[in-house]
């Protein structure tokens, strides 16, 4: 029996998730462990940088450099102690402190009450303009964050973040090319912004250049070795082009600095797979199963390879506990194949 083409729709899920540093369209089981940016830093005080003068705010960019299952926005606990490393300036700071704060505790909507009122107090400050519209992209009030964040731009076109968290927000409405041109700018201003680098690969990847986008990363990685993401998204490149092997070879190197990325093993799982190793795909799996015992996508995997080995007990097994957990397509396998 051949079941390849259903396994292809699950290596497609692999190509995508090349964007973890970008995708919100994670398992519902995934693992959202985050660990803390240890590259990116601090802008240089805008009183340094020439043509700029004091009374602007220094604003982190926050980036995902061994971050495992990132989101566009971190997380709760992960913002408060990035928001207390923005240091205020300037007319209106009082209500962009205010407005801040109110973000990070989750009140997205009083946060742009306060950045309103800032803008109020002075409508030529950018860095107002810019955090009301990160909120509202929270909010996936897109235009409007649209809008706020082109209004900064035009205030205060030489500053970086401004660029690189839009071109975030335009990689999740697949906006690719402006996503590009903004990672691309902020890059022209912080050459050496290394997860902007990996952005933009995962641009050209979700644009279908993934040779473009595996040159990308080997920027990343020969300068951040242990960029797991960088590692990760190139393997994923690689197996998009069924280049397979190496593909092996970059997610076990994700890996090996991380043993415990779980998206890592799928994607060297379906790697294995395609490469007719079932046994250690399987193997794969399981580890993922061990962590994530709901992760619907790792059972569903299993069953292929231990079919493929003779164990289609436990095959069925696997497609019943996923098809249990929502994964439609096992219920699928379960009805043609486990009657």
């Amino acid at each position: 029996m051949k079941f390849m083409p259903s396994f292809v729709l699950v290596l497609l899920i692999l190509a995508f998730s090349s964007q973890a540093c970008t995708s919100r369209q994670e398992s519902k089981s995934a693992d959202t462990t985050i660990q803390p940016d240890t590259v990116s830093g601090l802008l240089p005080d805008t009183s340094r940088v020439a043509g700029m003068s004091d009374g602007f705010d220094q604003i982190p960019m926050i980036g995902s450099i061994n971050e495992n299952k990132p989101s566009l926005q971190a997380p709760a606990n992960h913002k408060e102690e990035l928001y207390k490393t923005i240091t205020f300036k300037g007319k209106g700071a009082e209500e962009r402190r205010k407005g801040i704060s109110l973000a990070s505790a989750g009140d997205l909507k009083g946060a742009i009450s306060e950045f309103t009122k800032s803008i109020e107090v002075h409508e030529r400050n950018p860095d107002a303009y810019f955090y009301r519209g990160k909120a509202k992209w929270e909010l996936k009030d897109y235009a409007g964050a649209d809008a706020d964040f082109a209004k900064a731009i035009q205030i205060r076109p030489s500053q970086a973040p401004y660029y690189y968290y839009r071109g975030q927000m335009y990689l999740e409405q697949k906006r690719f090319q402006d996503a590009l041109a903004d990672f691309d700018t902020t890059l022209a201003r912080i050459p050496d912004y290394y997860d902007a680098v990996n952005y933009k690969g995962v641009v050209l990847a979700a644009m279908g250049r993934h040779q473009e986008a595996i040159n990308t990363y080997d920027i990343v990685t020969k300068a951040v070795p242990q960029h797991a993401l960088a590692w990760f998204n190139k393997g994923t490149s690689l197996a998009s082009i069924n280049n397979f092997e190496e593909a092996d070879v970059m997610f076990t190197r994700a890996l090996e600095i991380d043993s415990k990325y779980s998206q890592a093993y799928i994607n060297r799982g379906n790697s294995r797979f395609m490469l007719q190793r079932f046994a250690d795909a399987a193997a794969d799996y399981s580890k993922v199963i061990a962590m994530q015992p709901s992760n619907a996508d790792a059972h569903y995997n299993r069953a292929f390879s231990y079919q493929r080995i003779d164990r289609q007990s436990d095959a069925c097994n696997d497609w019943r506990t996923a098809a249990g957990l929502g994964h439609k397509m096992a219920a699928e396998m379960l009805e043609k194949y486990c009657k």
